[in-house]
């Protein structure tokens, strides 16, 4: 991820490295600060206090990132060597403002507290789960709406854009790999346009959960200490403030449910685009599409010729890493022993590599879509090489006739042999049929047989359904 693809993937940089893990905890420490402030469990913060504080949340930099390193030398406990760092901060921003009151006889300066009787309270009650969920709820949320998301849906537009482009061309269909009744090249991306806006939409919509609520979930030192507070109304609040869904009946940590429903529909965007890397794949290999040729570029070191379809099947091995991880992710984080372990610890922060190698291969589909156009003279020539196709259409006539045996005697003639035009005029022209009825079924061709599907287009790309 750092080398050959570094420059693909640094979008998601802010949200998943250890440097971007300890800014959310800052971030989620300091505001649970104020938090106990306004709720009166500590004195109110002066307006220099709140600065200070939300210049520590806002100014966060590799010399900071270091120091905590350094910390956690001494501690060899991460989230507490983040809790150590904020104190040391705060305390050296009291010195300093204690210094210059010093140095100051105006009003103003005298008014100033610093963090007195404050600096202890800094993760006051909390297991550090408390601070760890809400910061990689808040890593997931935001990768994927700032990143995953707006990439997936230039997928769908381009699909949209292909369904509607190529509507009216007429395509062999194939099931099981053989030739069957036609389809349109535009109404084949609708189906996969149509399954991944609804994917889409269910991922926008997914709720992220949070908590804090203490070392096994009760909120006990808090209701001991401050009876009179309402820790439930707090902590829902707390953890509502950062747009996450509060929840409140949890172990030591927070229950990986909601992340692991993300990790669901991520898992099944990317099956789905899989399906369209192979089938793409396919056409291609029939000559089917064309591929735009860059001149500066190579397809391979030994054919001069070649143009590969290497984004289809970059896609198709980026999916393969991201669902490996994605499914293993909702096995191993479905389960915590008793109130927990920290075996999910480690596992967390592979979130990113599963996360990188989606971001890789919705960029691959994105380019891979764009230098492909259907190749109509090949589709046509192969479409009028498959009369036998016709045979559905045929039978299916013969039985509303009446006709004794229709399937029988249609898959007599036709099955397992090439029919042409000529051939199919034979057999109907044999059929005991009125004259109108076989006028009607000569006039029928492969490219006139395809059902709905340029209605589907229509209907499903408009500016009606789409709403």
């Amino acid at each position: 991820m750092d080398g050959r693809n570094k420059n693909k993937v640094k979008e998601l940089a802010p949200y998943f490295s250890e440097f971007a893990l300890d800014k959310y905890r800052i971030l989620v420490e300091l505001r649970y600060l104020k938090k106990l402030s306004e709720y009166k469990v500590i004195r109110k913060l002066t307006k220099k206090e709140l600065a200070a504080i939300n210049q520590l949340i806002e100014v966060f930099d590799e010399k900071d990132y270091l120091r905590i390193r350094e910390i956690e030398k001494k501690t060899n406990h991460d989230l507490k060597a983040v809790e150590e760092y904020i104190k040391e901060r705060l305390r050296n921003y009291s010195s300093s403002e204690a210094k210059r009151n010093r140095e100051t006889s105006s009003r103003q300066a005298r008014t100033v507290t610093h963090f007195k009787n404050i600096v202890e309270m800094v993760h006051f009650g909390l297991t550090s789960d408390d601070t760890n969920n809400i910061a990689y709820a808040l890593m997931i949320k935001e990768s994927l709406h700032n990143v995953l998301i707006p990439e997936l849906k230039k997928i769908e537009a381009i699909l949209k854009s292909h369904s509607q482009k190529y509507q009216s061309i007429p395509m062999l269909g194939r099931t099981h790999g053989q030739p069957a009744v036609p389809t349109t090249v535009g109404k084949e991306f609708l189906v996969y346009y149509k399954r991944l806006k609804k994917q889409i939409k269910a991922l926008v919509l997914s709720k992220v959960e949070g908590k804090i609520t203490g070392n096994v979930g009760n909120l006990n030192v808090h209701k001991f200490l401050f009876p009179k507070i309402n820790w439930l109304k707090f902590s829902r609040e707390f953890v509502e403030s950062f747009g996450l869904k509060a929840d409140l009946v949890t172990t030591q940590i927070e229950p990986y449910d909601s992340l692991i429903r993300i990790f669901h529909q991520l898992s099944t965007i990317n099956y789905q685009l899989l399906g369209l890397s192979l089938d793409s794949w396919m056409y291609l290999s029939f000559g089917y599409f064309k591929q735009k040729v860059i001149k500066t570029e190579v397809g391979s070191t030994a054919l001069p010729h070649k143009v590969n379809p290497i984004y289809f099947e970059g896609a198709e091995g980026g999916f393969g890493i991201a669902n490996a991880l994605l499914e293993f992710y909702c096995r191993k984080l479905s389960h915590s022993r008793l109130q927990r372990d920290l075996s999910d610890s480690t596992v967390r922060r592979s979130f990113g590599i599963a996360f990188g190698y989606c971001l890789l291969s919705y960029q691959s589909i994105v380019e891979a879509l764009s230098r492909i156009e259907p190749n109509a003279e090949k589709i046509n020539d192969d479409l009028d090489s498959h009369w036998e196709i016709l045979s559905e259409a045929i039978q299916n006539f013969l039985r509303t006739k009446g006709y004794k045996d229709a399937y029988k005697k249609t898959k007599l003639f036709f099955r397992g042999r090439k029919i042409t035009k000529d051939d199919v005029a034979k057999f109907i022209n044999g059929l005991r049929l009125e004259k109108k009825d076989k006028e009607m079924l000569l006039e029928l061709t492969p490219e006139k047989y395809t059902g709905y599907a340029e209605e589907l287009v229509e209907k499903y790309t408009s500016s009606v359904v789409e709403k």
